[in-house]
């Protein structure tokens, strides 16, 4: 059945749309009220809250195919790329629009079937764009606050206030990205001793060891951002406190299996 869409000022674009837990008709009769009223807007892609609908199901149009995104979250970013973007939320208006060129998603099918998939170009747009809605965000909330002011100023009631979304990448990433980098870095050193001298291989032991130093910091930068993080955003399963010690604990292990490379190995 073909539903009204969501329009602005209605202020239930910024609900957070939770988790579907239980595949069953219900879940079905929401697809199919997705996909008939994208077929009455002549729209490529729909979020379910975008019909009043709150939880995180996706629906994208391919060719003549209509493909549910349920539960669906972006694992990978690779590049940046501006393109003008408009929305059925915020008739009347568009703005060029920074999001990632390449992304890698995991979802699950209408059935709970997971599955993960590589979006380039268009379709990673139009996946991140609909994504946002589903954390309670919209496309003007990627703009800098020059041109989100314009935004404002050109609305009749100005922006629809925004909450505390979760984001699709968190800042805290950076930190367990660069440990992992920097580990990653010590183990190429553990081929060191087949080709140097004992005179560089002393060299590479010590830079070694102050690297081993840095990754220690890192974690505890990880950490408490990530503590700050889920503060910030109790709404993300992401952010809870048992997948940030997980995490943490993960790092360490991988840290001690290197340092023992290090001192075991490496070391003349």
């Amino acid at each position: 059945m073909v539903q009204p869409l969501l329009k602005y000022p209605d202020s239930r674009i910024r609900l957070i749309s939770a988790n579907v837990r239980f595949f069953n008709d219900e879940l079905l009769q929401w697809i199919t009220d997705m996909v008939d009223t994208m077929k009455e807007n002549d729209l490529d892609a729909l979020s379910a809250i975008m019909i009043g609908i709150q939880y995180n199901v996706i629906v994208i149009k391919n060719a003549d195919t209509y493909l549910p995104y349920v539960n669906a979250r972006v694992i990978k970013c690779i590049g940046n790329v501006i393109q003008t973007e408009r929305s059925t939320y915020y008739e009347g208006f568009s703005v060029d629009v920074e999001r990632f060129e390449n992304v890698t998603v995991i979802y699950e099918d209408e059935k709970g079937e997971p599955h993960h998939q590589d979006l380039s170009g268009d379709s990673a747009r139009i996946f991140q764009h609909q994504l946002d809605y589903c954390f309670g965000s919209t496309f003007v909330d990627r703009v800098d606050r020059e041109m989100k002011q314009r935004i404002n100023n050109h609305l009749e009631f100005g922006l629809v206030a925004n909450g505390s979304s979760c984001p699709m990448v968190f800042v805290r990433d950076y930190f367990k990205r660069g440990a992992k980098y920097v580990m990653a870095l010590i183990a190429l050193s553990f081929i060191i001793p087949f080709f140097t001298s004992a005179g560089v291989r002393e060299l590479i032991y010590r830079i070694d060891t102050y690297l081993l130093l840095a990754v220690p910091v890192l974690m505890i930068a990880y950490f408490f951002y990530a503590l700050y993080e889920s503060r910030l955003y109790k709404q993300c399963t992401s952010c809870q406190i048992g997948n940030i010690i997980g995490t943490t604990a993960i790092m360490a292990t991988q840290l001690l299996l290197v340092g023992l490379g290090v001192f075991f190995w490496v070391a003349p």
